[in-house]
């Protein structure tokens, strides 16, 4: 089956949705930034439109995909005026250069993403928790039509499944997405996730830092073992991560910006990170109560207010559209979400902590140095200019792992060596935003540029 003209159509309705829901919202933001961003906004609106035909009973079909991607495309342009004004910076004159030493960051860039796009179309889905759960119930639904298959009655079955299919909305309407559209193991989506947050990631690190360490970041970033492994293997870690970073960074940049909009564009983020991953729920939560001290500061306790009553309730939709009314009104079985919960003990908490430290944050086979590059820049920061800031990504980081503790102290399923572990990778994005937005590596982007500045003339 030719798949090209299909996943461009596809692809193009999400990108078109992102572009104008930024839009409608009076998002101000640079081109490279707007790009990436727009395309992960659009395809969590089109996964969320598409699951509503699932709620309507309509047939999941290559005919439903397109025609709630366009629905989901077209609804923003009702703010015309708004959308208008947003396509006119989108298509206004580039204004990038490009040096040397951005040209070897790309020249690794697209060979990682050319290996990572590569494997996804041209390696089978291996990750257990995909072939008994995620794309399990996509190849099943594609033929039956409906996420309600015989996947979750099928007494041959029963106690081999993975728990995922009851936990992974996102992921599993992805894949019935790209399987619709020809793939034949549907993951593709994963890489273009991976780059999208990479491209991302870049952008932001580029206006923090002068471009020469910015790449340098971007590239250990990039080359990060265990994000890298899971840039083309079917999993919600890594689009959680990105969902999830990005919403953080979002609440930091409105409040940096001077930009309300940005709070709004968060809260889509955030809530495709509740649909990505269950126990985003809390972590959100708990990350949006931190941030309120500091939107307040920034602006007034209202916008706070506002701004949590906005987000809780975005987030709780997404989640209970498909923890709880999904569930309890569609599926015939039902996860024993119950009996995992062993109530919340001090003595394993400690244990869930040391165990998150000593097996995973110290592992350098999954993280290389990222972990000991924050300690150390937190450190030397601290006594060479004797300044923590910038303190919200630093308490966005302490949320992940305070929310990732009790996850794991009071669910049983919640294995420190798997579930913590790739639930860390929302906190790899923000640490290298941290590290290129503290003092110290902001004098030795001053130094360069004056060096630079001095050495031209």
């Amino acid at each position: 089956m030719n798949v090209g003209i299909p996943l461009i159509m596809m692809i193009g309705l999400q990108w078109i949705a992102g572009f104008a829901t930024m839009g409608a919202l009076r998002i101000e933001m640079p081109r490279s930034q707007s790009v990436p961003l727009a395309l992960l906004a659009g395809m969590f609106l089109h996964t969320f439109a598409f699951f509503g035909c699932e709620l309507l009973n309509i047939p999941l079909s290559m005919g439903t995909l397109l025609i709630s991607g366009t629905l989901v495309a077209v609804l923003p342009h009702v703010w015309w005026k708004n959308v208008s004004a947003f396509y006119g910076r989108l298509l206004s004159r580039p204004t990038w250069t490009f040096t040397i030493y951005d040209m070897i960051a790309l020249g690794v860039a697209l060979y990682v993403a050319f290996i990572a796009t590569w494997a996804a179309w041209y390696w089978p889905v291996t990750p257990f928790d995909a072939m008994a759960g995620i794309d399990l119930v996509a190849r099943q639904t594609v033929d039956e039509g409906t996420i309600v298959n015989r996947v979750f009655t099928d007494p041959s079955l029963v106690g081999h499944l993975s728990n995922q299919p009851f936990y992974a909305p996102f992921a599993m309407l992805l894949q019935v997405m790209y399987r619709l559209v020809g793939f034949t193991y549907g993951q593709l989506w994963v890489p273009i996730v991976a780059i999208a947050l990479a491209w991302y990631l870049w952008s932001v690190l580029r206006e923090l830092i002068h471009p020469f360490i910015a790449d340098i970041l971007w590239i250990c970033y990039i080359l990060t073992p265990e994000m890298l492994g899971y840039s083309y293997l079917v999993q919600t870690d890594h689009i959680n991560a990105a969902f999830f970073a990005i919403g953080a960074i979002l609440v930091w940049q409105a409040i940096a910006r001077d930009q309300k909009a940005y709070l709004w564009l968060s809260v889509i983020m955030l809530s495709g990170a509740c649909w990505s991953r269950s126990e985003s729920i809390l972590l959100v939560t708990i990350g949006v109560a931190a941030s309120l001290i500091f939107i307040t500061r920034a602006w007034s306790w209202r916008t706070a207010i506002v701004y949590a009553g906005v987000a809780g309730i975005a987030s709780l939709v997404t989640f209970g559209l498909w923890h709880v009314l999904f569930f309890n009104a569609y599926l015939p079985v039902h996860p024993s979400t119950a009996d995992q919960i062993i109530g919340f003990d001090l003595a394993r908490f400690v244990q869930v902590i040391s165990d998150t430290i000593t097996n995973v944050v110290a592992d350098k086979g999954l993280w290389a140095g990222s972990f000991l590059l924050l300690a150390t820049i937190v450190v030397v920061n601290a006594i060479v200019t004797r300044k923590a800031a910038p303190t919200m990504p630093l308490v966005w980081i302490g949320v992940v792992f305070l929310g990732l503790w009790i996850v794991g102290t009071t669910f049983s399923a919640a294995i420190v060596e798997q579930t913590l572990r790739r639930g860390l990778f929302k906190v790899i994005p923000l640490i290298f935003v941290y590290v290129a937005a503290t003092e110290l590596l902001q004098r030795a982007s001053r130094s360069l540029t004056q060096w630079e500045a001095g050495r031209t003339s």
